[in-house]
């Protein structure tokens, strides 16, 4: 609660509204957002003083008609829930200015909501809405309409009749065509028709002069008109992925375009006045035809983005060397042979894209782009780390996988701001133990290369958290890596089939993700529980056939992946793992639990039956312990408990306390044994060992006996 006229109830799991709210009268704003509330109580009519009710993401089906008593109400959200309907009771919001319905599922609007001539904002996107109610053109002071992601085939002709409508959103309908009464939104300022089946826009649209965005992405467009040019306050036009060849010089008579999205078309040139569009700020021409970008570029002053990434390009223009207020370049997925040059005086530029090129090298002309702080450059036919690029101080994003590098320069450390470095699949033989000087590097991925070893230099990395050194040619895993305290990600797959985890891996204290799936692993260490840290193991692919018993002490795992091992049962208390939402099994030879239990991944029917397993298990050991009580002499005990590895003074007082009969002293002789060497064993692995001891101890009988109770009780219930 903020104030006695503002509760703040937002995120509480509350299932009802408190009454402690229902009767504050002085109540003016309620929010109740992103709880578990079903329905609102009746009184709710009893809060006179509510201006603002909020209650998006809860569960509401249906609203009361005692909410038509809320006459003070400004603004109600009731976005995200299950209402299928509006009540007419609306009808009495006398005051209200904004209503949020959006993400419910509404199939029409009542025909009442005409007389909410107060209404501002309305937002009914993600519903089933079809069409609107005639009576909504009495909505004279509607200023944002937003029916996204409805159902609408044809536009209703109230919407024309909005004056003061200043935004209207109609992304992800079944729009085909739009009507020439489009045109008499005289007040429109941004339109959205993205995701529809537009195949032409009216003239009439050209007549909304005030119009400044206009988003008409994945339609069918495959041209503007002339009169393009008429919205003359035009300042973001967004055309992106519909089936346009060429561009109106018409639109470069709008001097205001700031933005301009022409990605996804099959353009093969740029307009040939782009030049005049003398405000833009960015542009965005990816995924088209272009084999060249016009040099008139370079006449504007203001541009700041360009995104021309898989094209034809084969070079850039020289004279885009005048560009030098961009800040970030995109020329990603062309043909490009060599580094631009004309990068070289792009003195603003903070972030260039080159991936998927032909580049075979790096000039030295890069260090004039000292301000770049994003380089990728993956993709193409480098042969070297150039030690050029080691002079770009404020690089914090490096991508030079997938060429052919083969080694580091030695200046590498010189890259002082460098966070994430990305030279997987590449050609290392080695870990470049140059790369162990960067104290501000966070993300090193050296996936897909040759490296056998890890340098123990590797543990002056201060500020790592995720390595992945998976792909390489380790035969054992790199205990090296254990050294890295700050690590919280770690991936070693495809390890030249590693075979033993070391015990120091369970030293990583804030490890929280370890994959190594796909090797040859056998064993988990026992001690892993300590790693209290971990969220995700996964262990795919592996040999691994014995799950440690202290994995359950990892209270905030909540993802595990052991597909493809030798398991065949799984620890008894893994119900204590409360966090732990998945647990995958897929092609191991489970018994306890069986597969089909296994099949759903989910902890609790895992655990359950582990639990009633164990128990059932345990009194089948307890009815052994009587049946080789039984039958163990007392000429035998003292070897028996030699076997057993007691010690003699534990067994000497249970054996001289004469209140005891023989078949009570071997049962507490048993109970000892188990509490002192076989704590955290499962009843079924104590019988196994209990088996062993009698044949060491030649009571092969009774060894038998054991065998033959044991192979009988799968028969019956115990």
């Amino acid at each position: 609660m903020l104030s006695e006229m503002v509760f703040n109830l937002n995120g509480k799991q509350l299932t009802e509204i408190p009454q402690e709210v229902l009767t504050s009268a002085d109540v003016k704003c309620l929010q109740l957002n992103n709880n578990s509330i079903k329905e609102l109580p009746k009184n709710l009519q009893c809060l006179l003083k509510l201006e603002i009710l909020s209650m998006e993401g809860n569960v509401l089906k249906c609203l009361p008609p005692e909410m038509g008593h809320l006459s003070q109400l400004q603004a109600l959200n009731l976005s995200h829930n299950l209402i299928t309907s509006l009540p007419d009771d609306i009808s009495r919001f006398r005051h209200i200015r904004q209503l949020f319905v959006s993400h419910n599922q509404l199939t029409q609007l009542p025909s009442c909501i005409g007389s909410l001539t107060t209404l501002q904002v309305l937002g009914l996107s993600g519903n089933h809405v079809k069409t609107l109610p005639e009576s909504m053109s009495n909505l004279k002071n509607l200023h944002v309409l937003n029916l996204d992601f409805n159902q609408m085939s044809t536009l209703p002709k109230c919407i024309f009749r909005l004056p003061q409508l200043v935004k209207l959103c109609l992304c992800g309908n079944q729009i085909k065509n739009l009507p020439k009464e489009i045109g008499d939104l005289k007040n429109l300022r941004e339109l959205s028709l993205s995701k529809n089946q537009i195949a032409f826009l009216p003239v009439q649209l050209y007549n909304l002069t005030n119009l400044e965005e206009l988003i008409i992405d994945d339609n069918r467009l495959t041209g503007l008109s002339d009169k393009i040019e008429r919205l003359q306050q035009l300042k973001v036009l967004s055309v992106a992925n519909n089936l346009f060849r060429y561009i109106n010089d018409k639109l470069c008579g709008c001097p205001c375009i700031k933005t301009l999205n022409l990605t996804g078309n099959q353009l093969c040139c740029l307009p040939e006045k782009i030049h005049k569009l003398t405000n833009l700020v960015e542009l965005h021409a990816d995924r088209n035809a272009l084999e060249v970008l016009p040099e008139q570029l370079a006449l504007l002053k203001h541009l700041s983005v360009v995104s021309c990434g898989d094209n034809h390009l084969l070079y850039l223009p020289v004279e885009l060397n005048n560009c030098s207020q961009i800040t970030k370049l995109d020329l990603s997925g062309n043909q490009l042979d060599e580094f631009p040059q004309a990068l070289s005086t792009m003195f603003s530029l903070l972030h260039l894209n080159l991936n998927r090129n032909e580049i075979y090298d790096i000039p030295e002309t890069i260090i004039y782009n000292s301000n770049l702080k994003f380089l990728e450059i993956s993709e193409n036919k480098l042969q070297e780390f150039s030690g050029y690029i080691c002079a770009l101080h404020h690089l914090t994003y490096l991508d030079l996988s997938k060429n052919e590098i083969q080694g580091v320069p030695p200046n590498v450390s010189d890259m002082m701001s460098l966070c994430d470095l990305l030279l997987h699949c590449n050609k290392l033989t080695g870990f470049p133990p140059e790369l162990c000087s960067l104290q501000s590097l966070q993300r090193l991925n050296l996936l897909g290369n040759q490296i056998p070893s890890v340098p123990l230099q590797i543990c002056q990395l201060k500020s790592l958290k995720e390595l992945d050194l998976s792909d390489n040619n380790f035969k054992v895993f790199p205990r090296e890596v254990c050294s890295i305290v700050t690590l919280e990600t770690l991936h070693i797959r495809h390890g030249m089939k590693i075979t033993h985890l070391p015990d120091e891996l369970c030293t990583m204290n804030n490890l929280k993700n370890l994959d190594i799936s796909d090797n040859a692993v056998r064993t988990i260490p026992e001690n892993i529980g300590g790693m209290r840290n971990l969220v995700n193991i996964t262990a795919s692919n592996n040999q691994v056939s014995c799950l440690p018993a202290s994995v359950s002490a990892i209270e905030g795992l909540r993802h595990i992946n052991l597909n493809g091992n030798k398991l065949s049962s799984l620890p008894v208390d893994i119900h204590l793992m409360k966090d732990l939402e998945e647990i995958s099994l897929e092609g191991n030879p489970m018994m306890k639990p069986p597969r089909l239990v296994c099949e759903g991944k989910q902890v609790y029917p895992i655990g359950r039956y582990l639990q009633a397993a164990d128990m059932v298990e345990d009194r089948i050991m307890q009815k052994i312990f009587k049946l080789v009580s039984r039958n163990v002499f007392i000429e035998d005990l003292a070897f028996f408990c030699q076997k057993l590895q007691l010690k003699d003074e534990d067994v000497k007082v249970i054996v001289k306390n004469r209140s005891l009969h023989l078949p009570e002293k071997i049962l507490q002789v048993l109970y000892l044994w188990r509490t002192r060497r076989q704590a955290d064993m499962s009843p079924a692995s104590i019988v196994e060992q209990l088996i062993r001891a009698l044949v060491m101890a030649d009571l092969h009988e009774v060894a038998l006996k054991v065998r033959m109770l044991k192979l009988s009780v799968k028969a019956i219930k115990i």
